[in-house]
Order: C-alpha cells, then structure tokens, then sequence
C-alpha cells in the first residue's frame, strides 16, 4: 500500500515538475506540489523507506523544525550539520569549533516538539582535522549502495566527518548494516565507521 502510495504521487509530481537538461546533466527541480506537499526525491525515498507514510512526514517536519532552528541561531548557522530523525530520534552529525558549540546544538534540538531521544556523533577540528576525501567517499558509498541488491538506495543515511563514515537509518535485516559496514572498510581513505543504524521489529 505505501509503495502504490508512493508511485501515484511520483507519477502525478512528475507531470508538474519541469525537466531541464543543462551542461548534458538532468537536474530534476524538487518542486513540492500544493496537493501532497511532497516533491520527486520525497516520493522516491517513500517508495524505499521501511517507515510507514504518517512517521516519514513526522520526522521531515522535526528534521526541518531543527535544521531551521540551526539557521536562525546566531553561531550556529554557519556549521556544517546533518540533521535525521526516525521515529522522533534525532542525529546530529558533523564538526563543530568548540564543546560550548555542541552544547547549544543539543539543546536546540532537545527543545524541539517530537524529539524523543538525541543522539550525536559530533567532532571538535582537534579530533581529527580537515579531510579532502569526504565528498569522494560519500560518492563511492552511494554508488556502492545503489548498485547493492542487498541496500536499498535510499534506506540507509550517509554522512562524512574528517573521513569517518556514519551511518543512520531503519533497516529490516542486520545484513543490511554489514554490507554497508562492508563497502565503508573497502574504500580508500576512511578513517573509522560508526552506525547508528537500526532493525525495524516487525
């Protein structure tokens, strides 16, 4: 039922999302339509997403309430953070200057209306400098996944932090965790794997 869900919204939003081809690349404009509030990407990750319609739109609405909340704070706006929730539980995810910056982070999210738990894996530069492998090990990761029959391309989150791999995400089978952990340890340049992933019980 999800997935028809998921397919009549991606069939509808395409109709309305304009297709432009630039420099030979597709770039598929993320136009959210007035009827579902729901844009192209969105409906594919539904289409793959193990979370059920009603908690996927729960935990976009506190992961935009805490990324907009990052924004609008003075010392904050400009750190680069990633931001997931699934099911309430909120991940924070990337380097910050000091522990006083951590600090208002969490509370930021702490105060934020449908967080359950708060669960961070943030860094201070000391930890372990800069990396200038981030992007390219993201992108093999990616790749890796898409093509895995295994993961679904969408189910598992990504991040990169001074070349740590971390993962989040719901997952139905603990094997999808070890070939994400699998893929991680084969790439050049990864320093250490974290993964916050967990089995959805049935």
């Amino acid at each position: 039922m999800k997935k028809l869900f998921a397919r009549f919204f991606l069939k509808n939003i395409l109709i309305f999302s304009p297709i432009f081809f630039l420099g030979g690349c597709l770039e598929l404009f993320t136009t959210v339509t007035p009827l579902t509030g729901i844009n192209v990407y969105d409906a594919y990750q539904i289409s793959k997403d193990e979370r059920g319609i009603y908690a996927i739109t729960k935990d976009k609405f506190i992961k935009t309430k805490i990324q907009t909340k990052i924004l609008a704070s003075s010392g904050l706006s400009n750190l680069n953070v990633d931001v997931e929730s699934f099911y309430g539980d909120v991940y924070l995810i990337g380097v910050v200057p000091d522990s006083e910056h951590k600090t208002k982070l969490v509370e930021l999210a702490k105060n934020t209306d449908g967080v359950s738990k708060i669960y961070t894996y943030i860094r201070l530069p000391s930890d372990g400098g800069e990396c200038e492998s981030n992007l390219a090990i993201m992108l093999k990761l990616k790749n890796n996944f898409f093509k895995d029959s295994i993961i679904s391309g969408t189910s598992v989150r990504v991040s990169v932090v001074q070349c740590n791999v971390v993962f989040t995400g719901i997952i139905t089978d603990i094997e999808q965790e070890k070939h994400a952990i699998w893929y991680a340890k084969h790439i050049d340049g990864v320093r250490d794997i974290y993964s916050f992933l967990k089995v959805m019980k049935e």
